[in-house]
């Protein structure tokens, strides 16, 4: 048995994913290049977090030329929903969502200026190129395999307190 979870703890731990340190071609892709929205021209961008606080790919909004006017607003539609967006971490003057899309999703971007608003057409965001390891399946695997674990230690320890301990087991012969 311990030569199975050590096989199986060496499989996961070569097999894992590691995390990038940095965004590039690996975890992004283009969504929609060049819509011109008014005065500005914005670029959608899926990418794939680095960190593990999203299991689902962000959508950040770039504009091509410099940033966005201090008067105007952005606003990012989710399947008809406003969905929160925050200034992006990685690229300066972008905005991106602060939860992940999931495949299908429709997304709208608006900037609205002066009273006048621009759209993007609507976007679908695609599945992935690469296909994504089954989380909640892997979650469950790793939740079940734990308390496996916490209960094998668990029966060994009770073994090992039932027993009674002698002399010999001490070293002391009489």
């Amino acid at each position: 048995m311990r030569r199975l979870l050590t096989t199986l703890a060496v499989a996961l731990v070569l097999a894992w994913p590691l995390p990038a340190s940095a965004h590039g071609d690996h975890d992004a892709r283009p969504l929609l290049k060049g819509a011109d929205l008014g005065p500005y021209s914005v670029s959608l961008w899926q990418v794939y977090p680095d960190a593990g606080s999203a299991m689902l790919p962000l959508v950040v909004v770039m504009f091509d030329e410099g940033v966005m006017e201090t008067d105007a607003t952005i606003g990012v539609e989710v399947n008809g929903e406003e969905a929160r967006i925050a200034p992006s971490m990685t690229t300066e003057g972008a905005w991106e969502t602060t939860s992940g899309l999931d495949t299908d999703d429709s997304v709208v971007v608006t900037i609205t200026e002066s009273g006048k608003s621009w759209s993007t057409p609507t976007v679908v965001i695609p599945p992935p190129l690469t296909s994504m390891l089954p989380m909640r399946a892997l979650i469950a695997i790793s939740v079940f395999l734990a308390a496996a674990v916490a209960w094998w230690i668990g029966g060994r320890a009770a073994q090992a307190w039932r027993r009674p301990i002698t002399y010999r087991d001490m070293g002391l012969e009489s």
